[in-house]
């Protein structure tokens, strides 16, 4: 009983600190996140994408990278295989147990796209991960915006998972659901939309 009880001593003083550090890094995972954001904003617009002296690929997957990796954080693992590269940041992501439910989403995630356009050429819908985009924000009607490269330049877009097949609300006008792609067939971001990524967790 004399040795137990020095040592529940021991542990009852050290649960604040636990505590503390767990609250710091929660703060940190934050702050990492709007470091994130902050970034992606500060390059809307871009036709470029270049981080410091350092060029990305100027395409979807090439701008989520830049942001992240500037912030100490690497979306795609070693020997990762994919078609693309935002296939390669989806398999990395999915291998460390970082997809997110749709339900789950928040400002950081990455959002994964099928049939964005026509990557192989043969006039079919099938071409899987043609596009990502980060989260900037999620509105309680379920409205997400999103920051990503499309069109020749970095571009703020929308996407309502409620309302996946339907381009503008009747009633207010606003934009629910941004083109993503041109042609027939579906064309939304939300009819296009396939999963949620965390690289920040």
């Amino acid at each position: 009983m004399r040795k137990i009880l020095p040592l529940l001593l021991i542990v009852l003083l050290a649960l604040p600190a636990l505590q503390g550090c767990a609250h710091v890094r929660r703060r940190q995972q934050k702050d990492d996140v709007q470091q994130v954001l902050d970034r992606a904003l500060m390059m809307m617009g871009a036709e470029r994408i270049r981080i410091g002296g350092t060029p990305y690929r100027s395409d979807c997957s090439g701008f989520v990278s830049a942001i992240f990796e500037a912030e100490g954080v690497e979306l795609t693992d070693v020997g990762v295989s994919g078609q693309s590269g935002t296939e390669r940041i989806f398999r990395s992501l999915k291998a460390r147990g970082q997809l997110v439910p749709d339900g789950k989403v928040r400002p950081g995630d990455l959002a994964f796209f099928h049939n964005s356009w026509d990557r192989n050429g043969n006039k079919l819908r099938d071409d899987r991960f043609t596009h990502v985009a980060l989260v900037e924000r999620v509105a309680d009607d379920g409205t997400i915006r999103l920051l990503h490269f499309a069109s020749g330049k970095v571009k703020r877009d929308v996407m309502n998972l409620r309302h996946k097949n339907t381009a503008r609300d009747p009633d207010t006008g606003e934009t629910l659901n941004s083109y993503l792609r041109r042609g027939g067939g579906k064309v939304l971001t939300g009819q296009l939309f396939f999963r949620f990524g965390r690289p920040v967790k």
